[in-house]
């Protein structure tokens, strides 16, 4: 018999708060199959670490060849290593609820083919998302710009606006003028080139997102325009070849401009912290959310959500929400990198800091079964946690209800002010994504999570 904790929060309407979700027309033109639904994200990364091969693991979402069991088979060793972990927990999750598969193996799989109802039909995609996940609505970095066409008119799928160029220190010239009609040839028109993606944009998103930490580090130094104008001069120059000083202090003095934007139009400020994606590159002291703090000092007007719980430095994190009155939490992919030590990070927090600060679901991922899996990985372990809180007596269980009810769906709804920014969105018409670029300057969302490289 479930309890009433259990009940609501598996029945639920549940916020996601970042994913990567593939646009339709990429989703529909890709025709995915049993493998690429279950397997086509972060999972290969385990398996590559177990010690599958890049060849097998590119075999195994490969839609264009037929032999599933083949597929599969190639990896099932490794498959059989990795059984336990959090990624491979919402494969199973999502191979159950989908495709009926208890045990996934050649057979399994290759019946589950011949009878998948997920063909890449039009607004699939959504069903899945919202019918099937029971996801309120999904905020989604496509790590580009500008925003889909698709966007407008609707008011489930929901875009930050990335910044990650910028913030990087190497912005790509040709396409930003491009976008904007307007040269780049100075420190100051590169300011105004921000300030101007703002202007036109700001209103459509309902964030902003920078993933830098996958190329710099997160520790932030104040640069003077003077200062910034000559490593501007650099990155103009030589673009990729650049110096690291240059593109360092080039990519610090767009942060804080970004940073300026971010106040000035209310957005948050999403930033990457912790751990990596793909395998054998993770230069962890550079990923430490605690380097952030001058940066977090400097700005105290701009919201900034630090996602991922700094994984493995989460505890730092609980103390940079505790602390200062501009920082939030996002848990976004947490649960599936490793859903125990999420579990424990949650309890911690309460203990910690304010729960207002905090969002506690994101998939993190581009395909919307993966999505499926991972927040019904969430349910069960966000359920467990409470339930722990409850068993322990540290609150009551009508107390866990209402906290589960504000964490899945009151606290992102405040924080994101969603009532309004839906609004936006579900009343304007594809006419108005003419305002936010030249359609052919945006790029093209990775065909597989293993190519997107960031998180």
């Amino acid at each position: 018999m479930h309890s009433e904790l259990e009940e609501f929060i598996a029945s639920s309407t549940l916020c996601n708060t970042h994913e990567h979700t593939e646009y339709e027309r990429f989703y529909r033109d890709s025709r995915h199959d049993v493998l690429t639904h279950l397997f086509d994200n972060y999972v290969v990364f385990d398996l590559h670490s177990a010690g599958a091969s890049q060849k097998s693991l590119d075999a195994l979402i490969d839609p264009s060849d037929p032999d599933v069991a083949r597929r599969f088979r190639d990896v099932q060793t490794y498959w059989d290593r990795i059984h336990f972990t959090g990624y491979a927990e919402g494969v199973k999750l999502a191979a159950k609820r989908l495709f009926g598969i208890d045990v996934s193996t050649p057979e399994a799989l290759s019946a589950a083919q011949e009878t998948s109802a997920y063909k890449g039909e039009k607004d699939e995609r959504l069903t899945l998302l919202k019918d099937v996940a029971n996801l309120d609505h999904v905020q989604i970095d496509t790590n580009t710009r500008p925003f889909p066409p698709e966007m407008m008119g609707q008011d489930f799928f929901l875009y930050d606006l990335n910044m990650f160029d910028f913030c990087s220190g190497r912005p790509d010239f040709d396409v930003l003028e491009g976008q904007l009609g307007t040269d780049a040839t100075s420190l100051e028109e590169l300011g105004g080139a921000i300030g101007r993606l703002f202007d036109i944009s700001a209103r459509y998103a309902v964030a902003v997102k920078s993933q830098h930490a996958y190329v710099r580090t997160l520790k932030w130094e104040q640069r003077s325009d003077a200062d910034a104008a000559i490593s501007f001069g650099a990155v103009r120059r030589l673009g990729k070849a650049a110096p690291e000083p240059d593109r360092l202090c080039l990519g610090d003095w767009c942060m804080s401009r970004v940073a300026e934007m971010c106040a000035r139009h209310d957005l948050p400020f999403k930033m990457h912290t912790g751990y990596f994606t793909k395998n054998n590159f993770m230069p962890t002291e550079n990923l430490r959310a605690g380097n952030m703090d001058v940066f977090l000092k400097m700005h105290p007007n701009t919201r900034f959500v630090l996602m991922h719980i700094a994984y493995p430095h989460s505890d730092e994190l609980i103390a940079l929400a505790k602390h200062y009155t501009n920082v939030s939490i996002d848990m976004c992919w947490a649960w599936s990198i490793n859903p125990l030590h999420a579990s424990e990070f949650l309890r911690r927090y309460l203990r910690g800091a304010p729960k207002n600060k905090l969002f506690v679901f994101g998939g993190d991922t581009l395909l919307p079964t993966s999505s499926v899996g991972y927040a019904m990985q969430f349910r069960k372990w966000f359920g467990r946690t409470l339930g722990r809180e409850v068993a322990d007596g540290t609150m009551s269980e009508d107390e866990a209800v209402q906290l589960a009810e504000f964490f899945m769906i009151d606290n992102p709804y405040d924080y994101y002010d969603l009532i309004r920014r839906k609004e936006i969105v579900r009343t304007s018409d594809a006419d108005s994504i003419a305002k936010l670029g030249h359609q052919g300057a945006f790029g093209a969302t990775p065909k597989s999570i293993r190519d997107s490289g960031r998180a």
